[in-house]
């Protein structure tokens, strides 16, 4: 008869600490804050501390970047991680912003993206699709993707309005061609394939 044997959960003394404001936190009280390089969002006040991707879903958007920074027309950079300050109780780091031409090493920024992209795993998919798409349609920034890799989809919506409209969804090997924030096609699969040896 096989053993199995299972690993030891880690001692709590070696899990990273994070000590954040009570809420309701403004987007200064977190300058205030030692929060080490945990991902750490602002909603209405309410901190958010997001789990770091997994390494589908960090390859995805390594992928989707490069693509969009190859694509981009004069005048727009391609970031992940850039925090966005909405308001001074709101603030969110989508995996993928398209923005304004400024110094390239900010990793913060006041102004409306041209797009976000949102790159899903089973830990932020209702997250991503319920409260965050909720707060960029209200911010009115004009472009949000939704990506899933598990599911090998993509999701575009465009700001119409006061809403969002859908303005693409493909699945695996269909392209999405989009003009908005610039010319760009993508295929899900794609971004998904393992890489080549």
């Amino acid at each position: 008869m096989n053993n199995v044997v299972q690993a030891p959960a880690p001692l709590r003394a070696h899990r990273p600490t994070l000590t954040l404001p009570s809420p309701p936190v403004t987007v200064d009280d977190l300058h205030t804050t030692t929060y080490g390089n945990a991902r750490v969002e602002i909603l209405d006040g309410l901190c958010v501390a997001r789990p770091w991707p997994t390494p589908l879903r960090a390859r995805v958007t390594d992928r989707l970047r490069a693509l969009l920074s190859e694509s981009a027309t004069s005048g727009a950079q391609v970031f992940t991680g850039l925090q966005v300050e909405l308001s001074p109780r709101c603030l969110v780091v989508p995996d993928v912003a398209v923005v304004a031409v400024g110094d390239p090493q900010r990793r913060r920024i006041a102004e409306t993206p041209f797009a976000v992209l949102e790159v899903a795993d089973t830990s932020t998919r209702r997250y991503d699709r319920t409260l965050k798409l909720d707060l960029y349609r209200e911010f009115r920034i004009p472009v949000c993707w939704l990506v899933d890799p598990d599911a090998a989809t993509i999701e575009a919506f465009e700001l119409v309005g006061s809403g969002y409209v859908p303005a693409g969804v493909v699945r695996g090997d269909e392209e999405l061609t989009v003009t908005r924030p610039f010319p760009v096609t993508v295929t899900p699969a794609a971004l998904i394939d393992p890489p080549e040896d």
